[in-house]
């Protein structure tokens, strides 16, 4: 249930702590499912913690997605949970959780219970076999960069800089065994599609498979944040949605300036992807660039 405590799953959750250094207190409130399908849990996305570096030495730098997560559980969090908004790595320790509940490799249980069924083939967590096929990263900077064309320079100048290849490193997948809930999948457009699609359609796939009930995919879009949750909701370019289990959802056309239907649903990533479905028009938007960070100006 989504109100079911973390600890039942992870017993490293049971007793958290909140502040920093030596000014800790102990958190009244445990972490809960919901929380972290929210991100309310209090966790945040700082990889340069101790709790990381104990994680690289045990693993021997394979980064497991449970160890790290058990590891992760002795960072304290920043405010007590459910009671603020802040993106996090939330959805990871979910990924941990579904690991131990199904006993199966987190990249392993969504191949067979999402990829395969909705046909799609190129989709993967990221590794090795498909590096050399995934497009470049690049971020803008200033200063010359010789790597790129001077159609390219002249055109990304009118920004205020330069575009700069980053290659295809992805900071968020730790180690060859981490799968993480928020990041680490390699997909064509197309095949990504599938995914959207089906979401779109009440959880059933073009080709007739069913990932999801309606039901689910209609608690997925509702939003989760109360009046007071919704404040650090504060994101500029989300403005007039809330935010439902792990995807924004559209609460108000005139401050989204969005013409889209109440309900419509979906998510955006670090390097510009942008992900929008549509129940109600029974549409869905997948758009993709590859700059890094995808914000920076």
């Amino acid at each position: 249930l989504l109100d079911d405590p973390l600890s039942y799953f992870i017993p490293e959750f049971k007793e958290m702590y909140i502040g920093k250094g030596d000014n800790l207190k102990k958190a009244e409130n445990e972490i809960t499912l919901r929380h972290l399908f929210t991100m309310t849990s209090g966790l945040t996305y700082n990889t340069g913690t101790k709790a990381f570096d104990k994680a690289r030495e045990i693993t021997n730098g394979k980064m497991d997605t449970v160890t790290v997560v058990r590891c992760i559980a002795e960072d304290p969090l920043v405010f007590e949970p459910g009671t603020q908004w802040n993106y996090s790595l939330s959805h990871d320790v979910l990924a941990a959780v579904v690991e131990i509940i199904s006993g199966k490799k987190f990249r392993d249980y969504v191949k067979d219970n999402i990829f395969d069924p909705l046909g799609m083939n190129t989709a993967c967590y990221h590794n090795d076999t498909v590096q050399h096929k995934m497009a470049q990263q690049y971020r803008f900077e200033d200063g010359n960069n010789s790597t790129i064309t001077e159609v390219q320079q002249n055109a990304v100048a009118k920004e205020g800089g330069r575009l700069v290849n980053v290659g295809k490193a992805n900071s968020l997948v730790f180690g060859s065994e981490y799968d993480s809930g928020g990041a680490g999948i390699t997909a064509t457009v197309g095949d990504y599609a599938l995914l959207t699609q089906a979401l779109a359609l009440g959880g059933k796939g073009v080709n007739g498979e069913r990932i999801l009930s309606d039901g689910t995919v209609e608690l997925l879009k509702t939003n989760q944040l109360n009046e007071n949750l919704i404040k650090y909701y504060n994101w500029k370019q989300l403005r007039g949605y809330g935010y439902g289990l792990g995807v924004r959802t559209m609460l108000n056309r005139a401050e989204s300036g969005s013409t889209g239907s109440i309900g419509e649903f979906g998510w955006c990533g670090v390097l510009g992807t942008w992900v929008l479905m549509d129940p109600e028009e029974r549409l869905s938007v997948v758009h993709m660039h590859q700059r890094y960070p995808n914000l920076e100006k």
